[in-house]
């Protein structure tokens, strides 16, 4: 079961998603570098303390009184972007991603700072050993065990990249090597009793592993996680749950029924802010509730009481940053005395660099809703079945399972409009009163509507019917994808009365598209005007060619793009062209991936080809046929210099003409860009013309990063709408656009033009956008 919280935009901000039932009490922003991970540590005399990771070192900071954080003490340490701590007794322990430095322990009884030790080498009395210098992560359980996850050693003996067992209780500052889980690589993990819980990241799945006998660990089972990239674990109190996060965009928070670890099952998922393209680093559970740290919603708090219905209670997004990036969030622990959580975050102090947060929690249980849908006429259970909770303040989405049961809920109690939907059935509304920490039923009964068949033709302006014409008529409950016959015609089976996006097209015209109320009696008639025009809604034969064959090497991809960012600037783009009829582009590697060039082109070309068209006819006196489209393009670097491009080429069955390339120096960069040209100004028109979009990245070294789209081309023979041809200045009138060449153009992004007015005169103008 999926639920989707939607905050409403409102006049007046009554609730958002960046700051509710969490109070910040102070922070501590004193850094010069960017903070990682976070932990936390009391005192014999019950003084609390925050141990915060930073990229240069290890911070103790005084957290009891809220308001006058101070620093005890500071070690410097090997730069590294991760950091991890974990206690035992009175000691910290400290891993880092960075090659030597090894386990770090610092004797937390010395608050100057100065007592601490680094091993490398664990021994045990059988003579074995192992040898870490570097690490991803560390957990310590209730017995003294410390699990090492993710290490490696620059001298290898005997490493592993799943996780070390060490013994810190015997010898708090020469840890005993116990054994090791060898499986797979772990991001992530805890233990708790004698079983481990691990994040397989790469493998994109939880493993509950038995570590009774550390020198032969077994594997009890697995599951795989919502977004397949598994990055942390926690246990439920009672030991019968697991939640897991993903460090993927937009991805979920998971929550498994493990009674049976022969059979585990997925019982919830959840996302903070779903459609914002944030990211969730770490969860951990704090009796009825999670806390989690996303990286640019900040900390937030779900209501745990029934894991198959997780409900979102509080957050505070410390981060002046949104959507998809590692910055913002790192860790939260929220296990001190005083019921204060703290978090850090990575570069939200001054001078970006890292900060100590710590709140208060206001938050109280969830209000929990429950119940049963089914059909009255014959009171069969429904599935997927819409409920809504309606209030001034938020929209709260869940669906039915497939015994028509659903679970959902809400933070704050009242009254409440309850919308039940589904496709086929009258919406039904039911209200209630909700209270926190009780579960309230409330069943429903949904009334079939009747489902008829119709058909429709497609036709030209002269009344022909347009064979084999593509059809998409939609809404948010049914699509139908048709094809209209030899004559024109298309039938629709099983649809129901009501308002329908309705999208028409076929090579040779100009894609319809339009909103219709369809009936029973709808004549359902789609008039196409010739032309060429395609904003690939449909597939209309594009081909694709170059040295790259797969998805995930940046190939020509036609679909619904998935942003992805680096350095502020976006790469694939969000969405397509937002003033066509339709969600798809052609996008190079269409799916985003766990991180940016995770699909972007590498290390070859890929070249994106039109179907023929025919431009040998005059349309009008001039024979001015304007070329339009919409490209983007982005190109970066992990290290050194970007090199790389984009261009786009007409052909007209003979030869070519290069209308345009892009670079990493162009000025429009990761945006949709509107181009236009006439095209007798560049190439002989034929009745075998075509458009040619090449992207490629010729980097072996695989640091670079290269994305490209193409959406709305069209081929229209007047000045385009969007350029005024009667534009006047001191009463001239503009005849004609030219760029740098003397070509009639049309391109108002970034370049320089030439207006050339009824009376001689001329300007020169630079366009920017």
């Amino acid at each position: 079961m999926k639920k989707i919280i939607l905050i409403l935009l409102l006049p007046i901000s009554l609730i958002s998603q960046s700051n509710y039932n969490l109070s910040l009490l102070g922070t501590y922003d004193n850094y010069s570098s960017e903070g990682t991970d976070i932990w936390g540590w009391v005192a014999p005399d019950g003084s609390e303390y925050a141990l915060v990771g930073l990229n240069d070192g290890f911070s103790v900071v005084n957290v009891t009184n809220p308001s006058n954080l101070v620093e005890e003490f500071y070690i410097n340490d090997v730069s590294s972007t991760w950091r991890d701590i974990k206690t035992w007794g009175n000691y910290a322990y400290i891993t880092t991603d960075a090659n030597n430095p090894g386990l770090l322990i610092v004797d937390l009884s010395d608050m100057t700072g100065n007592t601490y030790f680094y091993r490398t080498i664990f021994n045990n009395s059988n003579g074995s050993s192992t040898e870490f210098t570097n690490a991803h992560n560390i957990y310590i359980d209730e017995n003294g065990v410390a699990y090492i996850f993710g290490a490696s050693s620059n001298s290898a003996v005997n490493p592993t990249d799943g996780v070390i067992f060490l013994d810190v209780d015997t010898d708090p500052l020469n840890p005993i090597y116990l054994g090791e889980w060898n499986d797979f690589y772990v991001h992530d993990g805890m233990v708790r009793g004698d079983t481990m819980y691990v994040g397989c990241v790469y493998e994109g799945d939880l493993y509950v592993v038995d570590v009774s006998n550390k020198s032969n660990p077994q594997n009890l089972g697995n599951i795989g996680t919502p977004n397949d990239f598994t990055h942390n674990a926690w246990v439920s109190d009672n030991g019968d749950y697991v939640f897991t996060t993903d460090e993927k965009t937009d991805a979920y928070i998971g929550s498994y029924d493990i009674t049976n670890l022969n059979n585990i099952q997925e019982v919830d998922r959840i996302q903070s802010n779903p459609g914002s393209n944030s990211i969730p680093h770490n969860v951990h559970v704090d009796g009825d509730f999670l806390i989690t740290s996303y990286y640019r919603d900040g900390t937030v708090v779900h209501d745990i009481t029934h894991p198959n219905n997780l409900i979102q209670v509080a957050s505070f997004d410390s981060s002046p940053l949104s959507g998809d990036g590692f910055d913002g969030c790192w860790g939260t622990y929220p296990y001190l005395p005083s019921g204060n959580i703290i978090s850090s975050d990575i570069n939200s102090g001054s001078g970006n660099n890292g900060r100590l947060l710590v709140y208060s929690r206001d938050f109280l249980q969830a209000c929990y809703l429950e119940g049963n849908v089914t059909d009255l006429s014959n009171s069969t259970p429904l599935t997927n079945v819409t409920i809504e909770i309606i209030n001034s303040l938020s929209s709260i989405t869940s669906s039915t399972d497939l015994s028509g049961n659903y679970f959902t809920g809400i933070v704050y109690q009242g009254t409440y409009d309850i919308v039940f939907s589904s496709p086929g059935y009258l919406t039904d509304t039911i209200s209630s009163t909700l209270s926190n920490g009780n579960t309230t039923v409330v069943n429903a009964q949904l009334q079939p509507l009747v489902s008829f068949n119709t058909s429709g033709m497609v036709i030209d302006i002269n009344g022909n019917g347009i064979p084999n014409a593509d059809i998409l008529i939609y809404n948010n409950d049914f699509s139908f994808n048709l094809n209209s016959d030899n004559n024109g015609n298309f039938s629709i089976s099983g649809i129901y009365e009501g308002n329908y996006d309705v999208i028409a097209g076929a090579w040779g015209y100009v894609t319809s598209c339009t909103n219709e109320f369809i009936s029973s009696s709808s004549t359902n008639q789609i008039t196409l005007q010739e032309g060429y025009y395609d904003d690939f809604t449909f597939d209309f034969g594009w081909s694709v060619s170059g040295g790259i064959f797969n998805p995930n090497d940046g190939i020509w991809q036609r679909g619904d793009p998935e942003q992805t960012s680096f350095n502020g600037s976006d790469f694939n783009p969000e969405n397509d062209l937002n003033n066509d009829c339709y969600d798809f582009a052609y996008i190079t590697g269409l799916t985003a991936g766990p991180y940016v060039g995770a699909r972007d082109v590498d290390e070859a070309n890929t070249i994106l080809t039109s179907p023929v068209f025919d431009l040998s006819l005059p349309l009008n006196s001039n024979n001015n046929y304007f070329l339009n489209y919409n490209l983007w393009f982005n190109n970066d670097s992990w290290g050194g210099n970007p090199n790389d491009s984009i261009s786009v080429k007409i052909f007209n069955g003979n030869s070519y003409a290069t209308l345009e390339i892009m670079t990493s120096s162009s000025n429009d960069l990761g945006q949709w860009n509107l181009r236009s040209y006439e095209l007798s100004q560049y190439i002989s028109l034929t009745n075998t013309m075509q458009i040619i979009i090449e992207t490629a990245d010729w980097d072996f070294l695989d640091d670079h990063f290269v994305e490209a789209g193409f959406d709305k081309f069209e081929i229209i023979s007047q000045v385009p709408s969007y350029v005024d041809n009667n534009i006047t200045a001191n009463n001239r009138i503009l005849i004609k656009i030219v760029d740098l060449f003397g070509r009639e153009t049309i391109n108002t992004s970034n370049s320089v033009v030439f207006y050339i007015y009824d009376d001689g005169s001329v300007d020169k103008r630079i366009i920017l956008r």
